[in-house]
């Protein structure tokens, strides 16, 4: 175990659970079975879409229920077609909620970590109801200590709200003997500064670095290095 170390808050979509392909694999269904365009570009249209919405909630411009239908209307804009945005919403959270792809090289460094003794938490947005069921659905659940949803929260990342929310309920209380381990520049970077705790950038596509990170990897076997 690295010395600094005891507890380490992991992100789970597009760091763990391989979001990019959940979100593809239930937007084409959604849109398949409701008559809309489905092709590589219309779910490349949805994805841009989704992001967009959320980082607006993460800069605090819209409140959190102006995504769900909010970015179903929007698509149905660009689409030129007319339809049920909220029916939309429903249909494809249930999708994804059965989105069980993992990152490549997930549970070998899950079992590394596990093996270490280090204490291993999900730190995630999103809806609890989905996000549980994802957990669960893709076998990471036995890997983690406890889970922390945005939704249960009350709070949601990168706000420092999320990060005090998730310390009251942990054993470990100096924010030094953290890491945050994440994809997300904008949540999870972010937030480590917010909440004054260290973070590991998982940036596997090479992207331009916008906030300072303590550390950064492009695989996720390369925690091994760190830790």
């Amino acid at each position: 175990m690295n010395g600094i170390y005891t507890s380490l808050l992991l992100d789970l979509d597009d760091t763990l659970l391989d979001f990019k392909m959940a979100e593809a694999h239930a937007i084409r269904n959604v849109l398949s079975a409701n008559g809309l365009p489905c092709d590589d570009e219309a779910v490349k249209t949805y994805s841009a879409v989704n992001k967009s919405y959320w980082e607006r909630f993460e800069r605090g411009e819209i409140p959190k229920s102006a995504i769900f239908a909010g970015r179903f209307e929007t698509l149905l804009k660009i689409f030129g077609r007319t339809g049920d945005p909220e029916a939309l919403s429903k249909e494809y959270a249930a999708g994804l909620s059965e989105g069980y792809f993992t990152v490549e090289g997930a549970f070998e460094i899950l079992d590394y970590l596990k093996e270490k003794g280090y204490m291993l938490y999900a730190a995630t947005n999103g809806l609890s109801s989905t996000q549980y069921r994802r957990i669960a659905g893709s076998g990471l659940e036995p890997y983690f200590d406890m889970v922390f949803v945005s939704e249960d929260a009350g709070y949601q990342k990168p706000d420092k709200g999320y990060y005090d929310y998730v310390i009251s309920k942990i054993p470990e209380k100096d924010r030094t003997k953290m890491l945050i381990v994440g994809d997300s520049q904008s949540s999870d970077i972010l937030g480590g500064i917010n909440a004054g705790i260290d973070t590991c950038w998982y940036n596997p596509s090479g992207a331009e670095q916008k906030y300072s990170s303590k550390y950064e990897i492009s695989d996720l076997l390369q925690l091994k290095e760190i830790l």
